[in-house]
């Protein structure tokens, strides 16, 4: 008769095909599936509307309105450097999700547009246990525009 032991090992061995048989088609990857979507939309030239939440000084929560020509992104107004930050391609914001999701963030949850696959809505915690860490970030009312030089 087996021992207990090399019999539980036996039966996991069995398993581990079927677990990874299923694993196959039933994992998705929400950010791949929205880069895909956006991709497919052929945008190079658009404008969006941006906001942030954070612990950052009260002129950084104003919207931004934001300018894309190919990969290059513009404040519609100069002025206000202290938004500078929200100002990317749509492929930037794809680049911080993927980077706070490889360095095992905390949080890190996004809702992105159902057609065009955009994130309109990014939520981030590095730490629960830390205070003002937080950050949130939406993007709306992104429309395509005309070259712009």
């Amino acid at each position: 008769m087996l021992s207990p032991h090399l019999l539980l090992s036996v039966l996991l061995v069995s398993l581990l095909p079927a677990c990874k048989a299923g694993n196959q088609g039933g994992a998705t990857d929400p950010l791949a599936e929205a880069r895909q979507r956006w991709a497919d939309q052929g945008l190079e030239h658009y404008r969006y509307q941006a906001r942030q939440q954070c612990y950052c000084g009260p002129k950084a929560l104003q919207p931004a309105s934001i300018l894309v020509n190919g990969q290059q992104a513009r404040l519609e107004a100069p002025d206000d450097q202290e938004l500078a930050p929200l100002a990317r391609p749509v492929e930037a914001w794809f680049a911080l999700i993927e980077e706070k999701q490889r360095k095992g963030w905390h949080q890190v949850d996004v809702d992105y547009h159902p057609q065009w696959g955009y994130p309109r809505h990014i939520r981030l915690d590095f730490d629960p246990r830390m205070a003002d860490d937080e950050q949130q970030y939406w993007i709306e009312d992104l429309t395509p525009t005309a070259i712009k030089r």
